[in-house]
């Protein structure tokens, strides 16, 4: 018995939670909305003001992409139109 009073598993043979062995082999059990999950659009961002990176996602609307530092807060927007940029990685701030 350990500490908490649960029985000792052997020693190399890892189990989940409920106490059953662990089988890495096994395909993973797919979830009800697995398929559902849809990527949604960004702008890669280096956040000048802070030296470090993060991303901007496009608003309901798909009028821009806006975000915030994620160090500062400082708040950047892009607005979208044609004949605009290929690229997905931006510098502001």
């Amino acid at each position: 018995m350990n500490r908490r009073g649960e029985p000792n598993q052997p020693q190399g043979q890892p189990t989940d939670q409920a106490g059953r062995f662990f089988d890495a082999a096994s395909e993973p059990v797919p979830s009800a909305d697995a398929g559902a999950r849809v990527p949604r659009p960004f702008l890669g961002i280096e956040f000048k003001c802070c030296r470090t990176y993060g991303r901007i996602y496009r608003n309901a609307e798909a009028t821009r992409y806006q975000g915030a530092c994620p160090r500062c807060g400082c708040q950047v927007k892009v607005p979208i139109g044609p004949g605009g940029q290929g690229s997905r990685f931006f510098s502001a701030g």
